[in-house]
């Protein structure tokens, strides 16, 4: 595989996903005619597309088209997944500010979808082959991901640092399907490692503004992190107040919770492995299977334990 990390991968970190796990029972459904309304915020507007067509969206948006075709399938599954996730949840308890719409184009809160013209757009004259090759894929994986029968959280990342971590290590919440799990290939990627430089003035103004904390004394005394055996790190202590590491590394633009730092000069240097939250699919991971002949079921075995594929 290419050794290097294509930004379009950086882009789908799906941190979106976070909001959405609330692991209680929900609903079978059947619907073979669905359609998917998204709300476009700026022109507070519902419209509605196929299921099919919102799929090729979602995928245009999450994954280099120019991945494998089981990769394209997987993470064709798991766009799906999170779509039938979302009907059952607001048939059950409909969102306001959606104003009737399953999602709404804010990639903070729900997963990231292409317009026909957005992925025209972003692909450029590359957009007829990025289309026909996401299209074959999704119309040759007609699944949701399920764990007992119901729609699975489908959360994935760009790429891992190595391992995957679990959802009680990154949201406390203990998911048994999102395990820790080897993505070995990721390690070897071009890329993969990441520094950010704070300045001890910026990273004071960012703690105080993000966190409301006054950082006060040397900066030798500003920041404690502790460790898994994975190298993620599990938690963060800012100016002496705990702090939620993924709101940590989201707030100084660090590319991943498997991170060290070292302070030259009052200056803070973080490294990084990995790109996104770490915990379900890696999207550089899956092509790589891929690539050595993993077909899309055995990549979600893979990342997502004891779920199965239901046809939709």
């Amino acid at each position: 595989m290419r050794p290097d990390l294509q930004c379009a991968a950086v882009l789908t970190i799906c941190m979106a996903l976070i909001p959405c796990l609330v692991f209680t029972g929900v609903k079978s459904r059947k619907n073979d005619d669905m359609t998917v309304s998204v709300y476009f915020t700026a022109e507070d507007h519902v419209e509605e597309y196929s299921l099919e067509d919102y799929t090729v969206g979602a995928v245009l948006a999450q994954m280099p088209a120019d991945f494998s075709e089981e990769a394209l399938k997987a993470q064709a599954v798991l766009a799906r997944t999170y779509i039938y996730r979302r009907a059952i949840s607001e048939e059950d308890s409909p969102t306001a500010s959606l104003h009737g719409a399953l999602i709404s184009d804010d990639e903070k809160i729900y997963q990231s979808f292409f317009t026909p013209d957005e992925a025209e757009e972003f692909y450029g004259d590359d957009y007829k082959k990025a289309k026909s090759r996401v299209l074959k894929a999704v119309r040759a994986a007609p699944w949701i991901l399920t764990y007992n029968g119901e729609p699975i959280t489908p959360a994935y990342h760009s790429a891992s640092s190595g391992m995957t971590e679990s959802a009680l290590c990154a949201w406390g919440q203990d998911i048994p399907y999102l395990q820790p799990a080897e993505s070995r290939s990721d390690a070897d990627l071009k890329g993969i490692e990441s520094r950010t430089t704070i300045p001890a003035d910026d990273m004071k103004a960012i703690s105080r503004d993000t966190f409301g904390i006054d950082l006060t004394g040397t900066p030798e005394n500003w920041l404690t992190t502790e460790c898994n055996e994975r190298d993620y790190v599990t938690s963060v202590t800012l100016g002496g107040t705990d702090v939620n590491v993924q709101q940590f590394i989201g707030a100084f633009g660090i590319s991943s919770p498997c991170f060290t730092y070292e302070i030259n000069g009052g200056d803070f240097l973080f490294t990084a492995r990995g790109f996104g939250h770490m915990v379900g699919m890696s999207q550089y991971g899956a092509n790589s299977m891929a690539e050595n002949g993993s077909s899309c079921k055995e990549i979600l075995s893979h990342y997502f334990k004891d779920c199965k594929l239901q046809e939709k």
